[in-house]
């Protein structure tokens, strides 16, 4: 387990200050003034103020997710950008382009990026305080997962396992952290079983750059702020750390926590990882609207390489900030950032691991145009990363009270700019809008008909109206229908041949299909494996497909297609405006309605071919 530390640690997070228990307010506003320097972890959620036009200065920083491979190391390598949409006459959508159906949202100023290793050293006094806290969570979280009938019950509402806090309430001594009459508790349990090895699957919960990937499309920030020393690092590891959640729309409040993190080896081959919030923390958070009471999960090892999950989830939310309300009865239900949620992304991503290591083309590949198994692992690193960039760009600011946004079953449109500096984008300025609707339709019927290649040119302005064709396909899952492909419409752009690299996946709460154009020269380099695809600029749009609420169907239902659950759909297209050069007021409402009117149109046309009218 002593490989588990993660490589942001240092000593200096084991060096303690000459103080007192009783200096602890010195200490803390001596950390507080230490830390005004930093950019303060609460800026990773991004906020911004008013409409008004965006100056280049705010606009000039450096705004994406964090890559996980370094840029390409041929520096002569060049590529296309993945940018231009073809967009259609404003025209075509119907009604003007207002406010108050169109919402720009400002970037924050430019922030130094977070030094963690100048953060303040651990007091003597806080490390006991934490230790403390991870041996209470780690007994709650064992004692929860292994207790069966008593302290769990079935919910009355969707058939999910949730505690009873009556229960829970007489077995621990819990203070409730927000006061609040608004304030509610979820809870949830699953069990899953994963074609990952026990001691690999441990060693990547506890590494938070690994924690980030797996589950790229739950957590969007991951930072470990202390390491804590173990007398036996071989069986017991703990951590502060920082991580903002978001998922599934801009219309879904992301939710934050500073929490420590703790894995200890109950068994020989039983492991326990227990998270639970800690407010004690110096920091320049504000007050959090959500607190994680003890969670985490039993990992156990099984034959075969294989590990059975057992995994709880247990917060405390405040909903200060409520969802829009076609997202509020997910969320409330527990499906939203619920236990199933975690288990399933865990299933799919160890499941593309496992595809992703394979040293010849399995039988299910339809490998075209890309000849290599490096070529092939270059396209499905491609695809994660975008599956990753466009999780993260759903992030956008509120803006406006959605009371404003008035449409029956959707959102209206949200739009944010940045400027990006970041390898693996094109350089610019990029506009990005987002849409979420609700159709009175199961979500496997909505993914299949966004999947069939026969009626993609309809709504898809990349395809100009053109068939589009399968280049290659590289399956991600032991669901066929989850897969990685290279598509290439029968027309040409101006800019020569054009290709779409797409990522998707299915699963038992919905899935998710993004895209990205990309030039002939591009999408060579992406299939010949000799470059390091963290290095191609690539500008993902897409769809998030999400059950509405109530019980997951089974797999077996799913391919019988009974379901009845309806779809919350969320649309969102980026394009690159400009170059990173100056640009003026006339260009800005220039680029936002075109990508209104890119996103307007191509909604209006996926549900007409759907048979869902507005007034549906």
């Amino acid at each position: 387990m002593a490989s588990t530390r993660d490589s942001s640690s240092s000593d200096e997070y084991e060096t303690s200050l000459n103080t007192s228990d009783g200096d602890k307010k010195t200490y803390h506003r001596h950390c507080s003034h230490q830390i005004q320097r930093l950019e303060a972890l609460s800026s990773l959620v991004n906020k911004s103020e008013g409409h008004s036009k965006p100056s280049v200065n705010a606009l000039a920083y450096l705004h994406g997710p964090s890559l996980y491979a370094s840029a390409s190391n041929n520096p002569h390598v060049t590529y296309g950008s993945s940018s231009n949409f073809f967009v259609e006459p404003p025209s075509l959508v119907r009604g003007p382009h207002t406010r108050e159906r169109v919402n720009i949202a400002q970037p924050p100023q430019p922030r130094e990026p977070l030094q963690l290793q100048h953060l303040q050293p651990l007091s003597q006094m806080e490390k006991v305080m934490m230790t403390e806290a991870m041996v209470t969570a780690v007994t709650e979280v064992t004692t929860l997962i292994r207790t069966e009938e008593s302290m769990w019950i079935k919910s009355s509402i969707d058939g999910r396992l949730v505690i009873d806090q009556k229960y829970y309430e007489k077995t621990f001594t819990k203070l409730s952290h927000f006061k609040s009459p608004s304030t509610r508790i979820e809870s949830s349990k699953e069990v899953t079983v994963i074609p990952m090895d026990a001691k690999n699957l441990v060693n990547m919960v506890l590494d938070t750059e690994k924690w980030a990937k797996i589950f790229s499309t739950i957590v969007s920030e991951a930072k470990t702020i202390h390491v804590l020393e173990s007398m036996d690092p071989q069986r017991n590891f703990s951590k502060l750390m920082y991580e903002q959640l978001h998922i599934l729309s801009p219309l879904v409040p992301p939710r934050e926590f500073t929490i420590l993190r703790c894995c200890q080896q109950l068994e020989e081959d039983v492991w326990v990882i227990a998270d639970v919030s800690y407010h004690q923390v110096a920091s320049e958070f504000e007050t959090p609207a959500c607190s994680k009471r003890p969670s985490g999960c039993l990992i156990q090892a099984l034959p075969n390489g294989h590990s059975k999950v057992t995994w709880m989830e247990h917060v405390e939310v405040n909903d200060k900030v409520r969802a829009h309300r076609i997202y509020r009865d997910l969320l409330c239900g527990g499906f939203g950032y619920g236990a199933r949620r975690w288990t399933t992304t865990l299933e799919r991503m160890c499941e593309r691991l496992s595809l992703y290591s394979v040293s010849d083309f399995p039988t299910t590949d339809y490998p075209g145009d890309v000849k290599t198994i490096g070529g092939r692992r270059s396209v499905m690193e491609l695809g994660e990363r975008m599956l990753k960039n466009f999780a993260w760009i759903l992030k956008m600011p509120e803006k406006s009270d959605f009371s404003q946004q008035t449409v029956t079953n959707s959102s209206g449109v949200r739009i944010s700019v940045r400027v990006n500096k970041e390898v693996g984008q094109p350089a610019g300025l990029i506009v990005c809008a987002g849409l979420s609707l609700c159709l009175p339709l199961p979500p496997l019927q909505v993914y299949n008909f966004l999947k069939n290649l026969e009626v993609r040119h309809q709504w898809d302005a990349l395809c100009q109206a053109s068939p589009v064709t399968e280049v290659a396909r590289f399956v991600t899952g032991t669901d066929n229908n989850n897969c990685v492909n290279i598509l290439k419409p029968s027309s040409a752009t101006e800019n020569g041949d054009l290709m779409i690299i797409q990522d998707s996946f299915i699963d038992a709460l919905g899935g998710m299909v993004v895209y990205a154009p990309v030039d002939l020269r591009t999408a060579h380099a992406a299939f010949s494996g000799n470059v390091d695809p963290s290095g191609i600029p690539i500008l993902p749009s897409g769809f998030i497909i999400s059950r509405d609420s109530g019980p997951p169907s089974s797999a077996a239902e799913l391919d019988g297609g009974v379901d009845n659950c309806k779809t919350l759909l969320t649309v969102a297209f980026q394009i690159l405006a400009t170059g990173p050069t100056m640009f003026d007021e006339d260009q800005m409402k220039d680029w936002t309605t075109r990508i209104h009117t890119l996103i307007s149109s191509t909604v209006r046309r996926v549900k007409a071919m759907l048979n869902c009218d507005d007034g549906q």
